[in-house]
Formats: C-alpha cells, structure tokens, sequence
C-alpha cells in the first residue's frame, strides 16, 4: 500500500532502536500503534486524526522499517519499549491508540504508567481471552483469507484493490519478517495475557474501547470484558464492521473518537 505525501516519514533512535516513524499534523499528541499485519503507512484515518493533533504512527520493534532488538520478545517488552518511545518523543499528556496487537500494547503500557497518559483508545484490541469464544488463527492461514477475516464488507472499504494487489518480491519478504515477529510476540498464549485483566483493574484513564459488531478475528465479547476491566471506559460498537473500523467504516469511528476526545479535560 502506498503512504499519503502529506506526511513525514523520518528516523528516530530509543536506546538500541531504529524506529521508522511517519508523523503529521499538529496540536497535542497522539500515538498510534498498528496491529500484527504491521504499519501500512500513512493512512486517510491518520490524515484526519491529524486535523487536530500531531499524530505519530510507528513501526514497532521488528515490523517493517524498525530494528528488532534481540531483549523484545513479548507484548510487555513492547509495552516497555512504548513508554521510551513517548518519552523520546517528549509527549505529555497524550492520547494513546491503538488498534488489535497496538491495542494490546496500549493497554499493557496504560497498566504500567497512565499518569502521562490523557486519553487511550482501544480499536478491536487483543489481549483479553474471550469467555465464549475463541480468537481466530490468523498465522497459520494465507493472506486472502486473513484479509476476508479482517473486513465485514470490502465494498465499504476504499480503494480495497490496495488490499489485493500482487506482492513484489521485497514486500513479499517484508510481510513474511512482520508474521515471523508477530507470532514471536503473540503465539504463546496466543493472543492474549491472562494477567492483563488485572494489571487494568488500577487504570483509570478515561478509555473509548471501539468495536466492530461483525469481527470475525476477536469475538465483540471481548470489548465488554475491555469495558469491565477498565474503570472509566466507554464501550462503541458499530454495526456491520469488521476487525477494522477505522478503515472499513471511517465516519462511525471518527465521529465516536471526536466525541470522546472532545469529552477529555
């Protein structure tokens, strides 16, 4: 997929890694961290989180154009590595997002210190175990089924055939490194940390838990467990969605993160 001119794409040193970062906008922070599939890029959704603030968009340790340091080898590493990230940074009370494996990472790192964090929101994020069901194998499947996996209805999506085009070769090899790190991070268990339910029962940074009603990768259940398990959170669905509302249905999810955003002090 392509990345919009409009933002930078730069380099930035945390300790011993190399992160490539695209960023743009500006106003109060806001950190975006991507989900297992890596970081496309600049994308339509960061265009206009970035009207009103300076969005940052990552590729985390070992996805895509940043290092991976041999001592990251969890979601709490990750987690780690987050906070010296905002930190190098220089944010300050900032809003916090992210989206599946990023919403994971989010969580763990509003467990861990939520005292510079204003605001956090969570897109279809793994981490918790649903009670009923299960999280869908995405590993060990092909890419045209993980995509049919990631979206309700791909006539909502824009410019879906970004989705379908023909890997090149150095593409091909950067998808494959992202599965390698993602299941590095997330395989055992898979997809979540039993203990997450009760590192988030002292948060009481406001949250919007966003999700969409159709996700055919983590059960809706599971935002309601996100919603019990976080003090102040406020728990959207939004109808025939999938994994990925802020793709498959940008108005929805803009207009449900503007009004909590607006809601913060």
């Amino acid at each position: 997929m392509t990345t919009t001119m409009s933002a930078n794409e730069s380099k930035l040193k945390v300790g011993d890694v190399d992160v490539q970062m695209f960023s743009g906008g500006t106003g109060p922070g806001l950190l975006y961290l991507h989900g297992a599939g890596g970081n496309a890029g600049w994308q339509p959704f960061h265009e206009e989180l970035a009207k009103n603030y300076k969005v940052y968009a990552p590729s985390l340790p070992g996805f895509d154009g940043t290092s991976r340091p041999d001592w990251i080898s969890s979601i709490t590493d990750v987690a780690h590595f987050g906070h010296a990230l905002a930190t190098s940074l220089g944010l300050e009370q900032y809003i916090l997002m992210g989206s599946s494996m990023g919403g994971w990472v989010s969580a763990e790192m509003a467990a861990m210190d939520r005292h510079q964090i204003k605001g956090l929101v969570l897109i279809d994020p793994v981490g918790i175990k649903p009670e009923k069901g299960e999280i869908t194998e995405i590993f060990m499947v092909g890419s045209d089924t993980r995509l049919k996996q990631r979206f309700y209805d791909t006539s909502q999506v824009a410019n879906y055939d970004q989705y379908t085009q023909e890997l090149t070769s150095d593409q091909a090899n950067m998808q494959h490194s992202n599965q390698a790190m993602a299941s590095r991070l997330c395989w055992r268990p898979y997809m979540n940390n039993p203990s997450l339910r009760h590192y988030l029962a002292d948060v009481t940074t406001p949250a919007l838990v966003i999700w969409g009603k159709q996700d055919a990768i983590v059960p809706a259940e599971c935002g309601e467990l996100y919603q019990k398990a976080l003090a102040n959170a406020t728990l959207k669905v939004i109808d025939h969605c999938g994994h990925s509302p802020q793709i498959e249905k940008p108005q929805e999810f803009h207009a449900a993160v503007s009004e909590f955003l607006a809601g913060l002090k």
